[in-house]
């Protein structure tokens, strides 16, 4: 097993970090994004007692996602993938910090209705960004439909449990996914960088 590079990494990153920027910049000046958040949520249920988004929401805790990581970890170092084992840890664990100093820079206050244990900034969503690292992990190291289609649903109802709890408005979640994304690549080519 190893972990592959895509194509032209360095623009898909590039691109990513601008489309970041851009958002965040609109977001500042309260433009298209910020009347986009505000209307979807004149549109999008506002369910807070849900019991299915709430239980989609504690499987996808940050601590949940770090608990499933260290558990893959393990598999692999019995499995002596320790090269890998390394690579996992270390792209949720850097992805986290980078999302906490990120969170603490920005100071992105939280929609209104959120729930009160969803407490402290909303940009990124700690949610979002774990599980989004989990899914790109799983599917690099087991690309197959049943994994990719699986992984996505759960991933997809992650997200989606963001904006129904009213935890994070919708620029929040689409724009950890950015940030996600681009720091995945980057811990990509740390491990070709490193381990090839």
């Amino acid at each position: 097993m190893s972990v592959t590079v895509i194509p032209y990494w360095g623009a898909w990153v590039a691109g990513l970090i601008l489309l970041l920027v851009l958002l965040l910049l609109d977001l500042a000046h309260h433009g298209l994004v910020a009347r986009f958040d505000d209307w979807a949520f004149t549109h999008l249920a506002h369910q807070p007692h849900n019991r299915f988004w709430n239980l989609v929401a504690w499987i996808g805790e940050p601590w949940a996602v770090v608990t499933y990581v260290l558990i893959m970890a393990g598999a692999l170092l019995v499995d002596h993938e320790e090269q890998l084992a390394m690579w996992v840890l270390w792209t949720l664990g850097f992805g986290n910090i980078l999302g906490i100093i990120t969170k603490k820079l920005l100071k992105r206050e939280r929609p209104g209705d959120h729930l009160e244990h969803d407490n402290g900034y909303s940009f990124p969503s700690g949610h979002v960004l774990g599980s989004t690292i989990l899914y790109l992990i799983v599917v690099e190291l087991w690309p197959t439909w049943p994994v990719m289609i699986i992984g996505g649903v759960a991933w997809l109802l992650v997200a989606g449990s963001r904006l129904f709890l009213r935890a994070h408005h919708v620029s929040d979640v689409g724009g950890t996914i950015l940030f996600t994304g681009a720091w995945f690549i980057i811990s990509t080519v740390l491990y070709q960088l490193i381990f090839d």
